[in-house]
């Protein structure tokens, strides 16, 4: 008995290839700020929730927290501590979304094994399609509702959207394994 594979038959060799690379590469999606601390720090304390208090050394025992008013004043609260509580979005998008993605891996797998998609091809759809689902996540989320000092500061009460830096700055990366 003669094996072919040319005409329509899928390369193994090329196949197996795939595979592998499955071994040696991953998706790392979310926020990685190699050039702004600040956006982490912002993310980690929305994700997790923080408290803020001042500085060891403050003598005024105050944070001192801006605001405009609606007439355009200025000036700053004085508060004790700032209280952000958890707002887990990127949590709520992977638990929302994990059977997407086990879907989204087979199907994957299976266009992969029959040569019709590449492992980057899947980890690339992997990484467009979960920093989609985190952005919505983000725009989405109503609770814990935000502060009414924060409120008017904003204008507005949608906790994790003010400019829009947020959901523009999630993103993937396929790295090595």
């Amino acid at each position: 008995m003669t094996v072919r594979t040319t005409g329509s038959h899928p390369n193994f060799l090329k196949i197996a290839k795939e595979f592998e690379k499955l071994n040696h590469f991953q998706v790392a999606v979310g926020f990685f700020g190699e050039d702004d601390a600040k956006l982490l720090m912002i993310v980690r304390a929305n994700e997790y929730g923080i408290t803020i208090k001042p500085k060891p050394g403050n003598k005024s025992g105050y944070l001192m927290v801006p605001y405009k008013d609606s007439k355009g004043k200025k000036g700053f609260y004085k508060l004790k501590a700032v209280t952000i509580p958890p707002r887990p979005f990127i949590k709520q998008a992977w638990e929302r979304n994990e059977s997407k993605y086990k879907q989204m891996i087979l199907d994957g797998l299976d266009g992969i094994s029959r040569g019709k998609q590449t492992a980057l091809g899947l980890l690339n759809k992997l990484g467009v399609e979960s920093v989609k689902d985190i952005q919505e996540s983000a725009v989405q989320l109503r609770n814990p509702k935000n502060a009414p000092l924060t409120v008017e500061n904003k204008g507005s009460d949608n906790p994790l959207v003010d400019t829009g830096e947020l959901e523009r700055k999630v993103t993937y990366k396929i790295i090595s394994a």
